[in-house]
């Protein structure tokens, strides 16, 4: 795991801690995953960088399970990085 040092300390375990719910839903077994309650949460709780660290996380995660375990985990979370990117854009616009 690599910390991101231009974060304050408190939001980079709040941005690890999201990593980790993120893959346990993606690992869930009843249901549809809850990205869209996950991704609300990490942009009420995180500052735009704290947002963008996370996808930027998640896409790595992505990547090594796409290498690893196949598409099916992989393509789980490319829902969830789309969502959240959606979200970010749209808290960009309301910023600018």
């Amino acid at each position: 795991m690599m910390l991101n040092r231009t974060l304050p300390f408190e939001e980079n375990l709040v941005v690890w801690s999201l990593v980790r719910r993120y893959l346990c839903e993606m690992r869930r077994d009843q249901g549809r995953p809850r990205y869209d309650e996950l991704a609300a949460d990490a942009v009420a709780r995180l500052s735009v960088s704290g947002v963008r660290q996370l996808g930027k996380i998640l896409r790595s995660e992505r990547d090594e399970l796409r290498e690893l375990e196949g598409d099916r985990f992989a393509d789980s979370l490319t829902s969830a990085i789309r969502d959240l990117d959606s979200r970010t854009q749209i808290l960009d616009d309301l910023l600018h």
